[in-house]
């Protein structure tokens, strides 16, 4: 049985489950990848239901328990609407939230991906234009792939990234491509 706690977080899955519940994982700061349930996130009168969405950063509880793990309270902190404004940059991040919800462990505690993740949402919410965006996302990109051991592609300037992380996952990206 796990012990209770509070932690920040940024929301990078949320899928439906029965009738007014969702499950969520969410990259935490001193925790790394978790994934909780929700319950009664999808009734309307749900306190909880707003500060579920994908890419909020979110200060939550969790009561004990095993596995699902089930929040107790959620709190956003920063919603980033400027983000989520823009088709590409909220495609962009969606691609990213998939990549990091394949190929980080869970339950292992990485607070520098939550750091970077989250210094990366921040500079994306400013940027403007399309090329600082795509240099912003490859940097990133290449971050990962540094970080979680990974060897970099051959061109790290011109080769296409989703390929990359693609072949590294064994699976195909649904989101948008990283140019």
């Amino acid at each position: 049985m796990w012990s209770s706690y509070s932690d920040n977080g940024i929301v990078i899955r949320s899928v439906d489950s029965g009738e007014a519940d969702k499950f969520v994982s969410i990259i935490t700061e001193n925790h790394g990848l978790e994934s909780f349930l929700a319950r009664g996130a999808r009734r309307i009168t749900s306190k909880k239901a707003s500060h579920l969405d994908m890419l909020n950063l979110v200060r939550f509880s969790v009561g004990r328990g095993v596995n699902p793990r089930f929040l107790n309270q959620v709190e956003s902190e920063v919603f980033f609407p400027a983000i989520k404004a823009d088709y590409a940059k909220i495609g962009l991040c969606l691609t990213f939230a998939e990549i990091l919800n394949q190929l980080l462990p869970f339950d292992v505690e990485d607070r520098e991906i939550y750091l970077s993740f989250k210094t990366f949402l921040e500079t994306l919410e400013t940027t403007t234009g399309k090329k600082e965006t795509n240099q912003l996302a490859r940097r990133f990109g290449l971050f990962l792939m540094r970080h979680l051991g990974y060897p970099p592609p051959k061109f790290p300037d011109t080769d296409n990234l989703s390929g990359y992380f693609e072949s590294i996952m064994s699976r195909k990206i649904i989101s948008t491509e990283i140019r």
